[in-house]
Order: structure tokens, then sequence, then C-alpha cells
């Protein structure tokens, strides 16, 4: 045995030699995602129940939520916990929806209306689109 699976190694092993022979630009076109990909991708994380409260919520809400949790958890170090206290149910559910778009794990706690992100990647990086656009644009189409 080769040690390469034979239902996919060689192709992976193709792909890999022509990613190898190619120039820097080319390799960098072909691990480049696009920022449309990666918003499509990063949307899908957002539980369905949270997405159908979403869309009642203005982007603009969503916008100034956005710039909160950004700061706060650039801030934060690796594996931290931040609690944010929700006075009512739009601000839990726009929390969450960035929170699942960011990729950051996140945890309601209903009774005591606070919700805790925790950053569980060595650093946060904000998505390129950020969800209060991405919400824009789904809901004028």
């Amino acid at each position: 045995s080769s040690g390469i699976n034979a239902e996919y190694g060689p192709n992976k092993m193709k792909i890999w030699l022509v990613f190898i022979d190619s120039t820097e630009d080319i390799q960098d076109e072909m691990l480049r995602i696009s920022s449309e990909t990666e918003s499509n991708s990063r949307y899908k994380k957002i539980s369905k129940s949270i997405l159908a409260e979403l869309d009642n919520i203005p982007s603009k809400t969503i916008k100034q939520f956005e710039q909160d949790i950004y700061s706060t958890v650039s801030d934060m170090g690796y594996k931290s916990v931040v609690v944010m206290s929700t006075a009512t149910e739009t601000e839990r559910v726009v929390i969450v929806a960035i929170s699942q778009y960011c990729r950051l794990k996140c945890t309601s706690h209903l009774p005591i209306s606070v919700v805790e992100i925790e950053l569980k990647k060595k650093t946060f990086v904000k998505p390129r689109t950020p969800l209060s656009k991405l919400m824009y644009r789904y809901s004028t189409n």
C-alpha cells in the first residue's frame, strides 16, 4: 500500500502539484475566498430562529451592536469570556446573531437577561462583510 487513499489521494496530489508549480500571484488567487462566499458561509451559521427574528430589526441597530462586540472581542484574550446584559429580546437576538455570524461561542441566559460570548480562537478576525450590511442587502431584495 502506498499510503495514498485511492479514492481521494491522487486527485489531491494533482491539485497540490498544480498549486506548487504556480506563480505566487496565481497561488494567492487560488487561496483567495471572495468576501461574498465568506459572508454566505458565515450567514449560514446563524440559527434559523434567530434569522427569522433578525429580519425585523433595523440594520442600524445591528451595526451599533457590531461595533460594540467587535471592539470588546478584539480587546479580549484567548479563551476569554464577556458577559453582555440584554435589556430587551431584540438586543439578545442581535448579540446572538452577530456572535454566530462571527463564529464566536455564545450562550444566552434568559432568566437573568445576559448573553455570554467566548473567544475560543487565538485571535479575533472581523468579517470582511459586516452582518448589518449583509442584512441590509438581503432585506432590499
